[in-house]
């Protein structure tokens, strides 16, 4: 398995899993499909899922594009309609995004078999009240939930809740056992291990 690094909107990340065997998955398909599509094709890539970790605008740009080419959308249940409404918080920052609908709502934790590839599902809110953390292999995905040394915003919109994410981070993700790589939505990779001991989360 390849993880492959994009840049869309806002300085967002987006993540393209590889399975070495012509298919991918996408998490958090940001800005323009064209872009996300062209890096598929030039490394003989079919995408097959799109996995959201949140429903804002600078993460699902491209989901309806994508969804035009076969590409099947999962998000959480609880951040579905930010698909398809201002809920998405495009509008504040005048970014429109093209409604769709998602293919697969989760309902909480859960896993995943997509591609020959197991995934974790893990139910983080606090960013947005649908937010969910991917775990692969010993990768975890975390959109808007944590950064390096730093934690995704919980003012934004009416439905974010500092508890929530205090304790999606704490009591979820801190509590997992061992460590893991962390790929946010913003900015660079960090390990689970270096946020146990210093991200700021743990003095607020």
């Amino acid at each position: 398995m390849k993880i492959h690094r994009l840049i869309g909107t806002f300085g967002s990340n987006i993540y393209i899993i590889d399975n070495e065997q012509g298919e991918g998955i996408v998490i958090d398909p940001s800005g323009k499909g064209s872009k996300i599509l062209e890096f598929a094709f030039n490394h003989n890539i079919t995408l097959k899922y799109a996995l959201l970790t949140h429903g804002h605008f600078d993460h699902i740009g491209a989901g309806h594009e994508l969804q035009q080419q076969g590409v099947k959308i999962i998000v959480h249940k609880d951040d579905a309609d930010k698909l398809y409404t201002q809920n998405n918080m495009g509008a504040i920052f005048s970014r429109y995004v093209e409604p769709f609908f998602a293919d697969e709502v989760l309902k909480g934790d859960t896993e995943l078999d997509l591609i020959s590839i197991k995934i974790k599902a893990i139910h983080t809110p606090g960013h947005t009240r649908g937010g969910t953390c991917y775990i692969i292999g010993d990768n975890i995905f975390t959109g808007d939930t944590i950064f390096c040394e730093d934690i995704g915003r919980s003012d934004i919109g009416k439905e974010g809740s500092f508890a929530d994410l205090k304790n999606s981070i704490v009591n979820k993700l801190f509590r997992l056992s061992g460590d893991y790589k962390i790929y946010p939505g913003h900015e660079e990779a960090t390990t689970l291990e270096h946020e146990r001991k210093f991200n700021p989360i743990n003095n607020l």
